[in-house]
């Protein structure tokens, strides 16, 4: 019978075995990942006969002279046959060789990454050696040197015994090693993932909370005006967001009922990305091209003038909401655009004019987190997959609000001390803005789990466990970040975010930087691969936005 032969290792020891692999301030992330990794369905079969010859070759060994150097191959050995039950304290690593690590690409790993190079090229000439050797291999070894042994002392059981324990060593240092390549890749790839970098103060969860709880209909909503400005948020724990009314737009009116909506929220999370992946700075060229990329629209939609409209005037309706942060006696403390326009871009499509670009800066005290006044990068912020603003609002809104809304509980607790976050399942279904009846309990519950599980497709949570009473008001779920989340803020691991380069969002940015890069126009036409005219168009109208087979262009050559 096979089995999965396994090294419980006390944390000193995984610690030490790591240590010549990855480097320290890695070197957390990659063992948690290492741990969690758990033997496929089919692994490679272990043959038990290699157990039972183990104590019996080492027997044979002892008094020969291979023992002054077979003894660490067998010591290594015997790790896999614990005689005792490990204490809790001690980590289970599974020795199977994990299928997205080939010998190449284990050999590749350790010339380029492993932390100590001295230690790495030892194992680099073990790999070479042993790298094809397998279990069935290893176990032929045994079973000739226990059949040398009945033959008697010329047959030199003694040297075929050290070799199999040699090869055992060699397998069990190999396959840990690959398995800590496994965990590094995963590990690096989950750095270099794309991400949206959320405010986690108090002001930005309240509103995305007010954001969530608006009525979720088309329907008008009666809201109490003030000098032009009407509420339409009721002011939760002294934040409250006003809509500008005057001289407002029909298509604005519009465009704000259906932010009211779900869809509120995915336009938030795409603008929060937009602002992560241009710098972080508070500020960006916001451009609709880019807008519709982060919501993950297809092409033909891209294209369709409706739908480039009605987004358009969607982003445009949160240039004319105001945050309000209240006192507790109800006076103003402080107020301003949620997003201020700084520069505006539009385009001419037939005879109507239609925006394409703005820049936009995000009120400080919705990002102050991310951004400290004094430029340096925030100490209170929270990791979102980029992919939420990707998530169907129509089939999973509530993932929308959970996926903007725990980052930011997870940060707190992290600031306690605590790794996870414990809500009874009536704050749960509070925060992901699902209504409760006794009812038709069930129906709410179903959506609870339909929208979580789509979050946790998404990289958005980790592990979702109910300590108690699953599935009630009174009962306790324990939801867990997702590991890269754990490694961002639990770990200080910076991601590899890339400072992109300056966007051209208009003919007067098209200029700028084609006179950066020393090209004339006709240099730059002929680089496009459009017509000099095309150029010289564009850079005439200085303040409008780029035609988008020009933006296209662009973005092929830079």
């Amino acid at each position: 019978m096979a089995i999965v032969p396994t090294l419980w290792l006390d944390p000193a020891s995984l610690e030490l075995r790591l240590n010549s692999l990855v480097a320290e301030e890695f070197r957390r992330p990659v063992l948690e990942r290492l741990v969690a990794q758990r033997a496929p369905t089919a692994p490679e079969a272990f043959p038990e006969r290699i157990l039972v010859f183990v104590e019996e070759l080492a027997k044979i060994l002892e008094p020969s002279s291979a023992w002054l150097d077979a003894h660490l191959w067998v010591a290594a050995t015997r790790e896999i046959v614990p005689a005792d039950a490990p204490s809790p304290s001690h980590h289970r690593v599974e020795l199977h060789w994990p299928a997205e690590v080939s010998v190449d690409d284990l050999a590749r790993w350790l010339n380029t990454s492993a932390s100590d190079p001295s230690y790495a090229k030892n194992l680099t000439r073990l790999l070479h050696e042993f790298g094809q050797t397998d279990w069935a291999a290893i176990e032929r070894l045994f079973s000739d040197a226990w059949r040398r042994n009945t033959m008697g002392p010329d047959a030199a059981p003694e040297t075929v015994a050290k070799a199999a324990f040699r090869a055992t060593f060699a397998r069990i240092t190999l396959t840990f090693t690959a398995k800590v390549c496994a965990a590094f890749k995963a590990f690096d790839a989950d750095r270099n993932r794309k991400m949206i970098a959320l405010d986690a103060g108090q002001i930005h969860h309240s509103m995305l909370s007010g954001m969530r709880d608006l009525p979720k209909t088309r329907e008008v909503v009666k809201a109490r005006v003030v000098s032009g400005w009407a509420e339409i948020m009721t002011p939760v724990k002294q934040v409250g967001l006003r809509l500008d009314t005057h001289e407002i737009p029909t298509r604005l009116i519009d465009a704000v009922r259906e932010w009211r909506s779900w869809h509120g929220l995915r336009h938030w999370a795409a603008l929060q990305y937009l602002f992560t992946s241009s710098g972080r700075t508070g500020r960006i060229r916001w451009m609709l091209q880019h807008h519709l990329d982060a919501l993950g629209y297809s092409d033909r939609a891209r294209r369709d003038p409706e739908v480039r409209d009605r987004v358009a005037a969607e982003v445009e309706a949160l240039t004319r909401i105001e945050i309000a942060i209240y006192n507790k006696d109800g006076s103003v403390r402080v107020r301003g655009p949620i997003l201020a326009i700084t520069q505006r871009g539009e385009s001419l499509r037939g005879t109507q004019w239609a925006l394409e670009g703005l820049e936009l800066m995000i009120h400080p005290v919705l990002y102050e987190g991310v951004r400290a006044e004094s430029g340096e990068l925030g100490s209170l912020w929270a990791p979102a997959p980029a992919e939420l603003a990707r998530i169907d609002h129509v089939r999973h809104p509530h993932a929308l609000a959970l996926g903007l809304i725990l980052p930011i509980r997870w940060r707190w607790d992290a600031l306690d001390g605590q790794a996870y976050l414990d809500l009874t399942g009536k704050h749960l279904l509070e925060a992901a803005g699902i209504r409760y009846s006794a009812h038709d309990a069930k129906r709410a519950w179903t959506a609870l789990q339909r929208d979580l599980d789509e979050l946790q497709r998404i990289g958005g949570i980790g592990g979702i466990e109910w300590i108690s009473a699953p599935l009630t008001l009174g009962g306790v779920c324990r939801l867990h970040p997702p590991q890269w989340f754990r490694d961002r803020i639990l770990h200080s691991v910076q991601p590899a975010e890339s400072q992109l380069a300056f966007r051209v969002l208009t003919g007067s940015d098209l200029e700028t930087w084609r006179k950066s890069r020393g090209f004339t126009q006709e240099d730059l036409a002929d680089r496009l691969g459009l017509s000099l005219r095309t150029v010289q168009r564009a850079e005439q109208r200085a303040d409008f936005a780029l035609p988008w087979r020009l933006q296209k262009a662009l973005l092929v050559l830079r």
